[in-house]
């Protein structure tokens, strides 16, 4: 679908960006501004950051975060981006510049007040200064923790005190050692249980473990259901994970929820993902999973106190209303909650590899330490 004519086309408006002045090495928050029309799913945003004399020196390309599996954008439609300053940046002002594609097309757009039109269909919607001096952002983390289970009791538990209750595929296990859908991620192969391997409890607390096997990597999965479609799964709730997240290049552990594989559109929540590549910053994320294989995706990131040092609580509040994630304790996103998600939803655990990250200086073994999981229901 071509827009062509004022009246179909978006505008673009200019960018909230936050802070203003930043170091190199630190997060940007650029919120984009949209006054809409509707489109299909099949549109793209490309965002070029680029330095005075015009040159590209990093991207924020990504997906509109449509809502829903049938909606469209209309009216005024905002969402907030995480973007890291490369190190290499140096003093001086950039410009965001911006725009919609389709498949390899740009597309023209209308430019809202303060938005400048330039060159290649794009739109310079704000700019940002680099000063190594400039102060350093508050974390995430540094806010007052605000949970509160009052009126929730638990449903679901795994403090890890003996044996794991595991299997490959299931057979009234608490939990199995491969996705139900089966289907493996990732640069490591998810591996069936062995003589402590890829997992293991001591003292109360699980390690899951990646290490190489030859020329490959081995690691772990748990999943709360099984490929018969029996096993734990729940609608709404509070759901926690204690743990500590492994250190080094190319690991990818993460904590997160999905919709029985028998459903006909798929929708994941993800409570945490870490990319070791990053220590400090934990990615939360929404994605749609269309019958018809399209994708869709919102999230965003959160820089807090470094996730392989010690241990922290990871959380997610969801009721029929909103959606809210918790960082020991203190909340760091809320989204209202879609339509898709509105059915019972199964627990993930899992020590990926890779995620279009490299890992040929991955410490081997890597290991994700668990103290438990637990899973509160409304009473």
């Amino acid at each position: 679908m071509a827009l062509t004519k004022p009246a179909e086309l978006p505008t673009i408006l200019p960018a909230g960006i936050f802070p203003k002045v930043s170091r190199p090495g630190q997060d940007l928050k650029i919120t984009y501004n949209w006054d809409a029309v509707p489109m299909d799913k099949n549109y793209n945003v490309w965002v070029h950051i680029k330095d005075e004399s015009g040159v590209t020196v990093f991207q924020n390309d990504h997906e509109p975060p449509f809502p829903t599996e049938t909606s469209t954008w209309l009216g005024k439609f905002s969402y907030t981006q995480t973007v890291y300053v490369p190190d290499s940046l140096k003093r001086g002002t950039y410009h965001i510049v911006a725009g919609l594609y389709h498949k390899t097309d740009r597309h023209l757009l209308n430019a809202g007040k303060g938005v400048k039109a330039v060159p290649g269909l794009g739109y310079e919607i704000g700019q940002f200064s680099i000063n190594p001096n400039a102060p350093i952002p508050p974390l995430a983390s540094d806010k007052k923790a605000t949970l509160d289970l009052k009126g929730y009791k638990i449903s679901f538990r795994d403090e890890f005190d003996g044996p794991l209750d595991v299997s490959p595929l299931g057979g009234g296990t608490k939990w199995i050692a491969h996705t139900p859908y089966g289907g493996d991620f990732g640069d490591a192969q998810f591996t069936d249980p062995q003589d402590g391997f890829p997992f293991s409890t001591t003292k109360g607390f699980l390690s899951i473990s990646a290490k190489k096997d030859g020329d490959k990597w081995r690691s772990g999965l748990l999943s709360s259901l099984d490929t018969a479609n029996k096993g734990f799964s729940q609608l709404y709730g509070y759901f926690e994970m204690r743990a500590k997240l492994p250190a080094g290049p190319g690991t990818w552990p993460a904590f997160w929820l999905l919709k029985s594989p028998r459903v006909k559109m798929g929708f994941e929540i993800d409570i945490v993902e870490q990319y070791g590549r990053w220590p400090d910053i934990l990615h939360t994320a929404l994605h749609w999973w269309y019958p018809d294989r399209k994708h869709k995706g919102v999230g965003d990131n959160f820089r807090v106190e470094n996730m392989s040092k010690q241990f922290h609580t990871y959380g997610f509040m969801w009721t029929k209303q909103e959606m809210i994630w918790y960082f020991d304790g203190k909340e760091l996103w809320r989204k209202p909650t879609p339509p898709e998600a509105n059915e019972p939803m199964y627990i993930l655990i899992d020590l990926a590899l890779g995620s279009g990250w490299p890992i040929d200086q991955t410490p081997n073994p890597s290991v994700m330490i668990v103290d438990y999981v637990r899973v509160y229901k409304k009473q």
